[in-house]
């Protein structure tokens, strides 16, 4: 009995790791449908009275991934703000590694964000 209790777990761990990535859970980041990464929560701090927005990516795959981040910044009233800061950027996630995005927001009246990512087609 207890072998089958084993063999029960081992089977449901090798499934669980096959399963593809869940996608984040923070509606702050969008990630495109089947872009196999792993996003941690993103830690909000704030920087010379700037907000500053890191996110941590994962790749569990046996190829680098290039993406592209895109971020939008919001005022007060959710209205978006224009910026430079918010033009696409291409990071490539190494193949069974990870990659940080690193985000300053443009001025002191930006107070949300939202950060895109999704796969950087010019790059294949």
């Amino acid at each position: 009995m207890s072998h089958r209790v084993f063999f029960a777990a081992v089977l449901a761990l090798g499934l669980n790791a096959c399963a593809p990535p869940q996608p984040p859970t923070d509606p702050r980041i969008v990630m495109t449908p089947d872009l196999p990464l792993v996003a941690d929560a993103p830690s909000v701090t704030t920087s010379a009275g700037l907000i500053r927005v890191t996110l941590r990516l994962m790749n569990g795959t046996p190829q680098d991934l290039p993406i592209l981040t895109i971020t939008d910044w919001f005022d007060e009233q959710g209205r978006p703000i224009s910026s430079l800061m918010s033009a696409p950027m291409r990071l490539t996630v190494p193949r069974d590694g990870d990659a940080m995005i690193d985000r300053l927001a443009p001025r002191p009246s930006a107070i949300s964000f939202r950060i895109h990512i999704e796969p950087d087609w010019a790059a294949y």
